[in-house]
Parts: C-alpha cells; structure tokens; sequence
C-alpha cells in the first residue's frame, strides 16, 4: 500500500485534471502495462464505453495533443493480438449517435448475430464488431434485451460461458460498459476494496470517473449486488485526508 499522502495527492491530481486530459493519460498507462496483463486494457475500454461520443473525441485529441501520435496508433504499438487490436481501434475510433433512437427490428437480427458469433466463438467477426462499435446506446441495450427474451440467457452471461479468452473478457467489458455502466463500476470499486489491501488505483479511478455522472445510481446499484453500503465499505477500507476526500466525492460538497 502506498504511502497516505501520496495516495491523497495521487487523487486529488486525478480530480483537478481536465477530464479528457485524465483520461488521455489513463489510458497511456494502460496500455504500456498490458504486456503485464490484458486486464489492463479494460480501463481503454470503460472511456470508449461508458462515456459519451462527446467526451470520447476529447480524449482522443487529448491523446495526440499529449503524445503526438494517436490513441489508435498506440493501440497498435503496444497489443499485439489481432483480435484484440480490432475491438480496440474500433471502440475508441468510434462516434456513436447520442440521441435515444431504437429499431426493434434490427434489434431482433442483430441479437441474433450476436448469438451466432458467441456460439461458434467467432466475436472478433467484422459484422459483430461493427455492430458493438457504431450502434448507439440505446440501439445496443435493445439488442441486448431481445437476446435475453430470445435465448434465456444473458449477453454477458453466454460470453462468460463461451470461454475464457481475453477477447471474450473484454467484450463482457464492453458489453457491461454500454448496458449498465453504474452496475460496472459498482463491480470495480467492490473488487478494489475487497480481500487483503486496497487497490487505490481502481478505487480513486472509479469514484473520480463516476461522480459527477452517475454516481448516485453507482451507490444504488451497490446496495442491490451486496446488500451494504458503498460509503460503508470505502470507510472500512481507507483512512485519512484519502478517506474524507473520497468521502466527498461520493456526496458531501461536490
């Protein structure tokens, strides 16, 4: 565990930077430790998904204004696998309509690719990528939903039977991002604070990223996957300047 006030200040740099610029940065440091470990590209993941089109292009000008190359291009530099490089560039390159629309007709077929390519093991396809890096939100959850109508089961939970991969990982991330962003961050923090130690990287990442989005719902959704309190387990699992810091980011003074 890190030294108190350096997890503090660590925090605090995080809150005050400009967003986009955060995120940039976030996300250059994911992928120079993701040939320590692929989970590291979920963090790559949550800024194309779980933001909106808006804030994802001001990362992305952000990025090149900090390392004068693209996100895109360092995506190539540092993943290797095929697979994987095509869900990325295709996340973060995309620009989603950010208006409710939703077709239930296309929501029905593209349910149904969706199935096939998770049954056959095929979710690298062109023709699902497509579909989960340029359909709008709305338009996916709708896809999502008629497959749980459909097949018993949901996306994610078939993705997770399909097998274990890294590219299966990481759709489960992206498919999590996009239909319920609150329940996925929910999960974050709890694994941050759960076990021997804290992560404080995923947990200050999590509440500085959430609160002045969702973070209510964030609470809410925490409450029903572990029937206690987020501010309770952050209490139990910190101390100090860190603790009253979080503590205000989760509702008091923001």
């Amino acid at each position: 565990m890190m030294n108190g006030c350096v997890i503090k200040q660590k925090a605090i740099i995080m809150w005050t930077t400009d967003p986009p610029e955060r995120d940039a940065k976030l996300a250059n440091d994911a992928l120079k430790k993701s040939k320590k470990g692929v989970n590291n590209l979920k963090i790559v993941i949550e800024i194309a998904c779980a933001t909106s089109p808006q804030h994802l292009m001001a990362v992305r000008r952000a990025y090149c204004s900090l390392y004068d190359c693209s996100l895109e291009e360092d995506i190539l530099s540092h993943v290797s696998s095929l697979s994987l490089r095509k869900l990325l560039v295709g996340l973060v390159s995309s620009y989603r309509y950010d208006e409710e629309a939703v077709d239930l007709v296309t929501a029905d077929s593209e349910a149904s690719s969706l199935h096939e390519a998770i049954q056959t093991k095929k979710l690298d396809e062109d023709h699902v990528l497509w579909i989960l890096c340029t359909r709008n939100v709305h338009q996916l959850r709708a896809s999502f939903e008629c497959y749980k109508k459909k097949y018993g089961n949901t996306i994610d939970k078939d993705i997770k039977s399909s097998g274990n991969g890294d590219l299966q990982n990481l759709v489960r991330v992206a498919v999590s991002c996009i239909d319920l962003p609150e329940e996925h961050f929910a999960v974050v923090i709890k694994e941050s604070v759960a076990g021997l130690g804290t992560d404080e990287d995923s947990l200050t990442r999590a509440i500085v990223a959430r609160a002045e989005i969702d973070m209510v719902r964030v609470k809410e959704q925490y409450h029903l996957l572990y029937k206690c309190s987020l501010e309770a387990d952050v209490i139990d699992d910190t101390s100090g300047d860190y603790k009253d810091f979080l503590m205000t980011l989760l509702g008091k003074g923001i």
